[in-house]
């Protein structure tokens, strides 16, 4: 069972949390609650969540400052920040510093609990792996291959930040040949995969055979070990290698060399493989440095963002700067607010004009920027669009989001082509939502209606007059659209909706039958006990 921590300065937020939703039976313990960040650091110290659900403005200490804490603290907790529309950069922040996901106020249990319920799946995941990987470390001489890749996989990311002499004895022990001295990071990412890649196993399939193909051809130039990245939204591989005896000449000529020399994988890649890649190198590092060399090589290869696919682009040609750059968070606060609304309008040159401020604002990033901040920041970005799409289609699947998704958030692209599918996958949903619009634009009206009034005793003639509708006209689109006559669908709202405060509330039965809209009791016990198969004081009885 996974720990929860609520992280709210609001009390009746926490207690919204705490008690509308059944943790235990999400294999949940809700361990407790705290007001601020600083009182949930202390908390995490004696308690050790797995799970936080914090709200992203506090007093005194808020929700970022909290992950930064944890950050520094090397605290391992998925964060779930709450976030309202006007908070956006503050969760897209939040993303970029670790936090798991985000969820808009108001608060929808369904939508929380989506979200709960995949951090649960990956902390299993994340449990799943930590017991493979103590299983290998008993059997470390029957399977050292599997014991370098983790290694090397560690190095990479950062997470081993033992002293140089440790990490030389660990190199030894694993019998690595490379010179831990003399060490250059090199990341291939994948932007096409072919016909060949049609699921997961068959990513990692490929993965293993680049990092094959890359150690031969750079065995001409000194030593490599390839390390594949399953599970890494930057890159799809990285190999470490170190030069041999023939950069006897100047170190620039052999770097240029080697670049060059890289153009061999890339057509490879393409050859063999069908797939198409960039490749990004670092500057030469150490042991110590592996993982400032791999973010260096990612930073290279991110340019391919701006420049093309196909190519190589190595950290060593690029200018040294000095200021610290921005981290990219898109145009300003409203441009998605503004973009939503020119979907919603179905028009070309209203969708076009954030775009093109968009594609602008991407460019002039180029100097403000790291390649990298900017395609992750982008990232970000394109993900809260889809987000705020569905969420201005909250009773229904939003227009066009599967295509979104497929042809914007599901592959690689360059800013060229950004500039050109962009608006296109825009336009669809706009289109999506205006094509079958009339129809499902009436039924979402008309739901959001009767969520809104189900207690006041509406009836179908109700909704239909509130949306100047002929009564008739509306029961057909309803039931042609929804697979339920109104009425069923009215009836099961407010059934629901009694069982929650059954569930919830020490009300009397009859206050809440007049909660969800009936005044007469007697009816609502009778239509309670058709729907559910017993009456409701039974149902508040077993705590169903």
């Amino acid at each position: 069972m996974y720990k929860l921590l609520v992280v709210d300065d609001e009390k009746w937020v926490r207690q919204g949390l705490s008690l509308t939703i059944d943790w235990m039976a999400e294999g949940i313990e809700l361990i407790g609650e705290a007001e601020d960040g600083e009182e949930a650091l202390q908390r995490i110290q004696t308690d050790s969540p797995d799970i936080i659900i914090t709200d992203i403005k506090m007093p005194r200490m808020d929700g970022l400052d909290l992950i930064e804490a944890l950050r520094h603290q090397q605290k391992k907790a998925y964060v779930i920040i709450i976030s309202g529309y006007n908070d956006f950069e503050y969760a897209q922040k939040a993303l970029k510093y670790g936090a798991y996901d985000y969820v808009l106020k108001p608060i929808e249990e369904t939508v929380l609990l989506e979200v709960v319920r995949r951090c649960v799946n990956d902390l299993e995941q994340d449990n799943k792996r930590h017991r493979q990987l103590k299983e290998m470390s008993g059997r470390i001489r029957e399977s050292l291959p599997l014991a370098r890749q983790h290694f090397l996989e560690m190095l990479l990311l950062g997470r081993i930040v033992d002293p140089l002499g440790d990490l030389e004895a660990r190199w030894q022990a694993l019998n690595m040949t490379l010179d831990p001295n003399c060490l250059t990071v090199l990341v291939v990412k994948i932007h096409h995969w072919g016909t060949r890649a049609t699921r997961e196993k068959d990513r990692s399939l490929i993965r293993l055979a680049l990092g094959n193909i890359a150690e031969e051809i750079m065995m001409s130039w000194g030593q490599a070990a390839a390390c594949p990245l399953d599970n890494n939204a930057d890159t799809e591989l990285a190999v470490l290698f170190s030069r041999g005896n023939f950069a006897s000449g100047k170190k620039n000529d052999t770097v240029d060399a080697f670049s060059n020399g890289m153009i061999a994988l890339v057509d490879a890649a393409q050859r063999y493989l069908g797939i198409t890649i960039s490749i990004g190198i670092s500057r030469e590092g150490n042991l110590v440095k592996v993982a400032q060399c791999f973010e260096e090589a990612l930073n290279a290869c991110s340019l391919s963002f701006y420049d093309g696919f196909g190519k190589v682009y190595d950290a060593a040609r690029l200018p040294m700067r000095e200021k610290k750059l921005q981290a990219y968070i898109g145009p300003d606060g409203s441009w998605e607010t503004r973009l939503i609304q020119a979907m919603k309008q179905a028009d070309n040159s209203a969708v076009n004009e954030p775009v093109e401020q968009l594609i602008e604002h991407l460019q002039a990033a180029r100097d403000q920027s790291s390649p990298l901040d900017v395609s992750r920041g982008l990232r970000v970005l394109l993900q809260s669009v889809a987000k705020r799409w569905e969420a201005a289609h909250p009773f229904m699947k939003a227009p066009g989001i599967d295509v979104f998704n497929e042809t914007i958030l599901n592959r690689d692209f360059t800013l060229t082509e950004l500039r050109e599918q962009l608006p296109d996958a825009l336009l669809q949903c706009a289109y999506e939502s205006r094509g079958t619009g009339n129809h499902k634009r009436i039924v979402e009206l008309g739901m959001h209606f009767s969520h809104q009034h189900y207690m006041e005793g509406i009836t179908m003639n109700d909704v239909a007059e509130h949306l100047y509708l002929n009564p008739s006209y509306f029961s057909k689109v309803f039931h042609g659209e929804v697979g339920e006559t109104y009425s069923k669908y009215l009836t099961r709202l407010r059934m629901n909706k009694a069982k929650h405060l059954l569930k919830t509330s020490t009300l009397k039965v009859y206050e809440i039958a007049e909660k969800v809209g009936y005044a007469d009791f007697r009816h609502f016990s009778k239509t309670f006990k058709e729907l559910e198969g017993m009456t409701p004081g039974k149902y508040r009885d077993l705590g169903i």
